[in-house]
This record gives structure tokens, sequence and C-alpha cells, in this order.
């Protein structure tokens, strides 16, 4: 059986305004494989996730210390899933 297909994922991060814990929440972020950010504006960072279970990828992301929210601004459903 072939591994799923991952599909992409636009996300907003709003992060706390506490400097230490944003600082954490920022770096745990960018560790992550599966997760392009871009470049912070205020409280916001853009992301790109890539991943075959954005349901669970996102609920992860939910629970980092300092991530206040996690928008989902756009869903890419490889074609693999819909066939």
């Amino acid at each position: 059986m072939d591994a799923p297909e991952p599909g992409l994922s636009s996300l907003i991060f709003t992060l706390t305004g506490l400097p230490a814990l944003r600082e954490a929440a920022l770096a745990q972020l960018a560790a992550r494989d599966d997760l392009t950010l871009g470049v912070p504006g205020g409280p916001w960072v853009p992301a790109v996730l890539a991943s075959a279970d954005p349901c669970a990828a996102f609920r992860s992301l939910e629970t980092i210390p300092g991530v206040e929210l996690v928008e989902v601004v756009f869903v890419e459903v490889p074609a693999s899933a819909v066939a």
C-alpha cells in the first residue's frame, strides 16, 4: 500500500504577546519538518503545512504553548484522496 500523498494547507498562527513564550512557540514551529513558516507580522505568522493527515497535524499545532489560534486559510486535497 502506498503512503498517502501529502496535501498542502495555508495557515495563520496567532501567537501570544508574552516574549519568552512567543519565542519558544516560534522555535517549536520552526523545528517541524511538515511546516514552512513565513515572515511574522505582529502576532501573526503565516505558514504552509504539508501533511497526509492535516487534521492530526492541526490538532498538534493547537496545543503548542504560546499558540493562541491556528486559522486554516486554504486546504489542497490531493487527487488520490478524492478518487
